[in-house]
């Protein structure tokens, strides 16, 4: 994961994006925060790289620059680290030797001789030090692993963001830009429970689609102000249609907060969806930057299902 002009995106291999669907979810080590991201593959044919720009919550974490990978060189004979994470975001460091250094690519195996590569470790990195030397592509056998060079990934990536940076640029100057859509005053930047399916984000609450999640405990879902300053707020609209073929939620429980941090927040209002999926509630008008709507439970058993949320 790295920033380039003032945007978050992240590094991963082709092959594990499911093809004709541009969305995935990513999420952070610990403490885990997730967010949705756009993978586009405009690399040539036979490199198995994708790039996904991230929006959301996960953007705070991307500290990050692109040089990070060109600073890295593996050598063969080199001893690196193979960085996964575990269910819970913890850090699961596997010992590895480089032992073939190609031009592209290079090869490397586990040193611990009982230990064996798990499935799933595409996309994980090789750090020499505290240096990414390259992506893991595939596995060649139980103990051996194939991984694209990170100055082949910084090369390409670089060419390509700057080469579409100078495209927005150029269009911008000569084509007419649509009079934007009218937005909601308030983005949704993070929700405790990730989303079954990309395409099921939590970002679907303020436009078309559907936000559904498995439930594990009660889901805080965090809106901010677009411009970060506050805005009046008077009631809340929920809307989950009962046809679609989740679980409606129940108890819903909004705090605010009018700090740019969001701490501090204060509750504006509880109420319960009604079988119609619907829930409108108005009180006293107040001031807030963040909202806070946690969903405490749910109708019925399994994943549930919100298709809007809206503020007065």
């Amino acid at each position: 994961m790295f920033e380039f002009n003032h945007n978050c995106f992240v590094a991963l291999p082709r092959h594990v994006v499911v093809e004709g669907d541009p969305k995935l979810t990513v999420f952070t080590a610990a403490p885990v925060v997730h967010s949705l991201a756009w993978v586009t593959d405009p690399f040539w044919k036979d490199m198995d790289l994708a790039i996904a720009q991230v929006r959301g919550v996960v953007e705070d974490r991307c500290t990050r620059d692109l040089d990070w990978f060109a600073e890295a060189h593996p050598e063969a004979n080199s001893i690196g680290r193979l960085m996964q994470l575990s269910a819970t975001g913890e850090p699961r460091p596997t010992q590895m030797l480089i032992t073939e250094s190609g031009y592209l690519t290079f090869d490397a195996r586990l040193i611990q001789p009982d230990a064996e590569l798990r499935q799933g470790i595409s996309g994980a990195f090789l750090m020499v030090g505290q240096k990414p030397v390259g992506m893991a592509l595939r596995m060649t056998s139980q103990t051996e692993g194939t991984f694209l060079r990170s100055e082949e990934i910084e090369m390409n990536l670089r060419r390509w963001l700057t080469r579409r940076a100078g495209l927005t640029v150029t269009e911008a100057l000569t084509e007419p830009t649509p009079a934007p859509a009218p937005l909601s005053r308030f983005e949704v930047v993070s929700a405790a429970s990730a989303p079954v399916s990309p395409e099921m984000s939590e970002q679907n609450l303020i436009g078309p689609g559907r936000y559904v999640f498995a439930p594990d405990g009660p889901n805080r879902i965090a809106f901010r102000t677009r411009d970060a300053t506050s805005a009046s707020l008077s009631g809340l609209r929920l809307r989950s249609a009962p046809e679609a073929g989740h679980a409606l939620p129940r108890r819903i429980r909004v705090t605010v907060s009018s700090r740019s941090d969001g701490r501090g927040d204060r509750p504006f209002l509880t109420g319960e969806v009604g079988p119609d999926g619907i829930l409108e509630q108005s009180r006293m008008e107040t001031t807030a930057v963040w909202v806070f709507v946690t969903v405490l439970n749910s109708w019925d058993a399994g994943s549930v299902g919100i298709d809007e949320i809206a503020f007065d």
